[in-house]
């Protein structure tokens, strides 16, 4: 067994045994540095963000676990709105050449009044390892709703990987792949600069989890974030500077037991 398959074997038995982790799907690097909200910012957590969109976008993050950069995972989503069905594009990718996780999401939003808006998304997952027999692969759904209370105030609720089937998975634990997630989120500006944000999380591993955070614009140009995740307590931090249309977004999490993750996510509007 060369160094990498004891390396990967020993992270994924220490994330066993603290916490579920599903390496595929994140929040954005943004949205790390919040405390991991991804069902109030991002579409790929809560599709029905898809329908409020007013621009559409392009983001690419990259999120390094512990330093590591076999336990990287690289993501990037277009998002289209528009006035028939604005929809999504993601994929992601975890691991290195003999241990690789895949995802390729096509998701769809639509705001149903001045209030409520309705997502729905739909994934493919893939395990490729030469440590398996055979490989392992899982398609799942996704439903979001937001509700916009006003124009500082929004709730959303998400379901990820529910309902899933589960294929080929005789020799892997194909639930590697993620497991059932729901979060409930709020997002409040309190002033125009001031964004504060919230929520609580099920899911198979973790049947409860709650975060927060916040972000501040001191400038048009510049953002500061922070927050905090539980099960385990993980703090983070967050900045971010926009020019010509684009924003480069920075984070680091503090995980008690396995240390300092860092990403770098970079996004476009147009």
């Amino acid at each position: 067994m060369n160094r990498w398959k004891g390396l990967l074997i020993c992270f994924l038995s220490v994330c066993s045994a603290v916490s579920a982790t599903d390496n595929l799907r994140l929040p954005d690097i943004r949205t790390l540095g919040m405390g991991g909200n991804g069902g109030a910012h991002s579409a790929f957590f809560n599709p029905a963000l898809l329908g409020v969109q007013t621009s559409k976008s392009f983001r690419a993050d990259y999120y390094n676990r512990y330093r590591i950069k076999e336990l990287a995972t690289l993501s990037a989503g277009l998002c289209l709105p528009n006035q028939l069905l604005p929809i999504g594009l993601h994929i992601a990718s975890f691991g290195y050449d003999e241990y690789r996780e895949s995802l390729f999401r096509l998701s769809a939003g639509k705001q149903l009044s001045d209030n409520w808006s309705l997502g729905i998304g739909v994934q493919y997952a893939l395990l490729q390892s030469e440590m398996f027999e055979s490989d392992a692969a899982r398609i799942s759904a996704d439903l979001g709703i937001v509700y916009q209370a006003s124009d500082n105030l929004s709730v959303g609720l998400s379901a990820i990987n529910f309902p899933s089937v589960t294929l080929n998975d005789e020799y892997v634990d194909a639930e590697r792949l993620g497991t059932y997630l729901a979060e409930l989120n709020v997002n409040w500006y309190i002033v125009d600069n001031v964004l504060l944000t919230g929520g609580l999380a099920n899911s198979k591993d973790t049947p409860f989890s709650a975060s927060a955070g916040m972000e501040y614009l001191p400038l048009d140009e510049f953002t500061l974030r922070a927050g905090i995740r539980t099960a385990p307590l993980r703090p983070s931090l967050g900045a971010g500077y926009t020019f010509s249309g684009i924003t480069v977004d920075v984070a680091m999490v503090y995980h008690p037991v396995l240390g300092v993750s860092l990403g770098l996510g970079l996004s476009y509007s147009f």
